[in-house]
């Protein structure tokens, strides 16, 4: 089937499509949604909906490995449609775009792979609001247009969503299921960018905004989301949650792993009896540098600094 040639994060046009799938009808295309088959749909989604404000919401995004998702205005809980979805009859695929165009040029979708119909708000109808997994996520992904889909939310353009439902911090079955414990490689992240720590690297990406809070590095390549109670001192709770987590530099990830330095409560940086200042300043460190802590990091610190001149 034609389906297999589509691979997820490229770049497709609708005549791409016509032409993978030898239908003519998909590049005159104009709505949201194309039945393809008796079993398969084509989601085309644009994230930012410049000039349709006034008919459209910021319903659709990503949130964890689940998508938001706006249906047509004239479609309910009942449109056969919808019911297809909800029933497993039609798989629908999702093609993104986060904007329609760019300087008048049309641009290409990103294909984000297959949809699974997991709720919708009971509430909403003209359009109904769905929520469905991405069964194709990729928390691995080192693809630019990908990561842009995945982190973008209308808040990164001042645009608010009347979205209820929130799906934040809820890691599905599969994500579980798929992750697996970094080797010592991919934790540095010098190689493989931590390929392999999957959906946690994702949650601490989007918990400090693909920066470092130290350096101010958004070179999201090197970053190396860091454990503050390390791996082999945590529980399985504490492994996977973003609280003890913090995106660093590679050269403050491995003073903060060493237990050179840590943070207080406040996000000062402190210091060990066994560095001196001097040579933090070496290295390019700002002494006087200052990450934003929250209640739920503070524990994990508090483990840190009781190290930090063991």
């Amino acid at each position: 089937m034609s389906i297999s040639k589509l691979l997820i994060g490229n770049h497709y046009s609708k005549l791409d499509l016509s032409e993978i799938f030898d239908n003519p009808n998909i590049k005159l295309v104009r709505e949201g949604i194309y039945n393809q088959s008796d079993k398969i749909s084509f989601y085309f989604v644009d994230l930012e909906k410049e000039g349709k404000e006034d008919r459209f919401h910021f319903n659709d995004y990503f949130e964890e490995d689940y998508f938001h998702w706006d249906s047509q205005t004239t479609q309910h809980l009942k449109s056969p449609k919808i019911q297809e979805v909800i029933n497993g009859i039609r798989i629908p695929h999702l093609f993104i775009r986060i904007v329609p165009k760019i300087k008048g040029k049309t641009q290409p979708y990103v294909y984000c792979g297959r949809l699974k119909y997991i709720e919708h708000d009971e509430k909403t109808s003209y359009p109904i609001h769905l929520i469905f997994q991405n069964l194709d996520f990729q928390d691995d992904t080192l693809n630019k247009n990908l990561s842009e889909i995945y982190s973008w939310k209308p808040e990164k353009i001042g645009a608010k969503t009347k979205v209820q439902q929130s799906k934040k911090g809820i890691i599905s079955i599969d994500r579980i299921t798929k992750y697996k414990k970094p080797n010592e490689t991919e934790r540095r992240g010098l190689v493989t960018s931590r390929v392999g720590q999957g959906f946690y690297r994702q949650q601490i990406r989007e918990k400090w905004g693909d920066q470092c809070p130290v350096t101010g590095s958004k070179r999201i390549e090197i970053l190396i989301s860091s454990h503050i109670v390390a791996w082999s001192e945590s529980n399985d709770e504490e492994r996977l949650d973003v609280n003890n987590g913090i995106l660093l530099a590679p050269h403050i990830d491995a003073l903060f792993d060493k237990h050179l330095i840590s943070f207080t409560d406040d996000g000062d940086l402190i210091l060990s009896n066994k560095i001196t200042p001097e040579e933090l300043q070496t290295l390019g460190v700002n002494l006087n540098c200052k990450i934003p802590v929250d209640d739920k990091m503070r524990p994990y610190l508090h483990r840190h600094r009781s190290k930090i001149n063991g």
